[in-house]
């Protein structure tokens, strides 16, 4: 080996983990693991928004005078078209609002992960993967 190799294994062997840079490694992966959680209720919800999105341009084409089903939990509620369309409506701006509010915490766990990023590769260098 040459010295340059065992200078840089002597590095890496000579930096020791102590509580709290555990404690921000162990962070690290729990924000990791939520934001994935995020990612997939936020998956979720933007396939039921393209669902009630659907719905709602059926409901416009539809005739006045029609009855629609509408679910609620495990049974269905028959409505009038008015109703059909405040409902759908409704429940639109809920989707649309729990999207928003799940963006905003993948950004916060983004901003949190640069920090820890930031503090543990300043300290581990190359030793440490902080990959998500």
């Amino acid at each position: 080996m040459s010295k340059t190799m065992i200078e840089k294994v002597d590095e890496v062997l000579e930096t020791e983990v102590c509580a709290a840079d555990q404690k921000m490694i162990n962070l690290f992966g729990r924000l990791n693991n939520r934001k994935h959680e995020l990612m997939r209720e936020k998956k979720a919800k933007q396939e039921d928004l393209e669902k009630a999105t659907d719905s709602q341009d059926d409901l416009f084409i539809a005739d006045d005078d029609s009855k629609f089903k509408y679910s609620m939990g495990e049974a269905f509620l028959e409505v009038n078209k008015e109703d059909a369309e405040s409902l759908i409506e409704k429940y639109i701006n809920k989707l649309e609002e729990d999207i928003k509010k799940i963006d905003s915490d993948i950004n916060d766990i983004n901003e949190k992960h640069k920090e820890l990023k930031v503090i543990l590769y300043a300290k581990f260098k190359n030793s440490i993967n902080l990959e998500e």
